[in-house]
């Protein structure tokens, strides 16, 4: 243990092979580095120290506790060989971006409070992650922006969660968050479908057999300006208030779903905004069978 020393460069560790754990908390410490002979080095401790990246760490296979919360550490990256690592702590840091941890097939907890997560849905990219059953996105601009929104949001997408910002995940929130985001067309659905094609440039797109209920204005004439044929068909969908003006639709599938009228009556904020077939005055095909018209 050698916390609160003024060490400003890790060194002279070659000698200490069978070194299980090493804690150099609150130091001056700028670089990861003369670990290489630390082979079975299970816990290290950087906290605390004035650690811009994450490097230098490929010799350590055995690694299971990583903390190097309370730096500037911008991204994270090179952590990919840590393969047995449990726990990562990178809270107080200046992370905007959760790449880089796909790898970690191991990793339970993980603790990213006080970062620079400013959009949600970059907490998708930790889905994979099948063992992570601990998260801590406390502090960031989204858990502030969102309320708590971004908790059943969280809860949704990351379904193996126990706990999330030091609270546990009971059943009611579960419930909420299936019947808050089930059915409806995210953002992951839509990239699997496009087959990387680009949204605004599409002529034709099939999501059908997508369980879903609603798109919360995904199809207007400001994001799918070329679309010509769309299929929705065995979804979920009971109206079409979805539907922004889409002028050069010609074919919409629309069968075996549970719409229950055609037309969708202006509200207070829709005077000026056309919407459902009001909005598709090209169109040329429209299947609607097997719904509850």
């Amino acid at each position: 243990m050698l916390n609160h020393q003024y060490i400003c460069k890790i060194a002279c560790l070659a000698p200490y092979v069978n070194l299980r754990k090493l804690k150099l908390l609150d130091n001056a410490i700028s670089e990861i580095e003369g670990l290489e002979t630390l082979r079975v080095l299970e816990e290290l401790s950087l906290e605390k120290n004035k650690i811009t990246a994450i490097q230098n760490l490929d010799n350590l296979k055995y690694l299971k506790k990583l903390d190097l919360g309370s730096n500037k550490i911008k991204r994270i990256s090179n952590v990919s060989t840590l393969v047995n690592l449990t726990q990562l702590s990178l809270e107080n840091n200046e992370i905007s971006r959760l790449d880089g941890l796909e790898d970690l097939q191991c990793l339970m907890e993980l603790y990213l409070g006080n970062n620079l997560i400013s959009d949600v849905k970059e907490t998708i990219k930790l889905k994979d992650l099948q063992r992570l059953i601990i998260l801590d996105i406390s502090g960031n601009l989204m858990s502030s922006q969102f309320a708590n929104n971004y908790r059943i949001y969280c809860i949704f997408h990351l379904r193996k969660l126990r706990v999330l910002d030091g609270l546990s995940i009971d059943n009611n929130e579960h419930q909420e968050a299936k019947e808050t985001f089930s059915g409806r067309l995210t953002e992951e659905i839509l990239n699997t479908r496009l087959n990387g094609r680009v949204l605004k440039e599409i002529r034709d797109l099939d999501l059908s057999s997508c369980k879903l209920r609603d798109f919360e204005d995904m199809f207007d004439q400001q994001h799918c300006p070329s679309l010509r044929e769309l299929n929705l068909s065995n979804n979920q969908m009971s109206s079409l208030r979805g539907f922004g003006n889409l002028p050069q639709l010609k074919i919409l599938k629309l069968r075996e779903n549970r719409i229950e009228t055609l037309f969708v009556k202006p509200g207070q904020e829709d005077r000026n905004f056309k919407r459902g077939l009001y909005g598709m005055p090209n169109l040329e095909f429209l299947d609607v069978s097997s719904n509850q018209l």
